[in-house]
């Protein structure tokens, strides 16, 4: 009978965790920004998000970002965190 090998992948790293922000009580007024993941349909999916959040919580302002590859990193996070109030990140498919 042969071996099955399991490898569990594990980053064992020394850095404290960061404390999550604080939710708002409500998105009235808020600039959201919506980050397109460059996926198929994620931009639909954000358009979807942008018209119910201004239809039902009268946020002030969608912002939309794209990173243009999923599995890179969005070189211009720091910008969109300065920029919005709340941020959603889109997945398509």
């Amino acid at each position: 009978m042969s071996e099955i090998q399991l490898h569990v992948p594990v980053d064992v790293r020394d850095v404290p965790p960061v404390p999550l922000t604080p939710r708002p009580q409500s998105l009235e007024g808020l600039r959201i920004g919506l980050l397109d993941n460059g996926k198929e349909f994620s931009d639909t999916v954000l358009e979807g998000i942008s018209e119910v959040l201004g239809g039902n919580y009268a946020i002030g302002e969608a912002v939309y970002w794209r990173k243009g590859f999923p599995a890179k990193g969005a070189p211009f996070i720091d910008d969109m965190a300065a920029d919005v109030d709340v941020a959603i990140s889109g997945v398509g498919h």
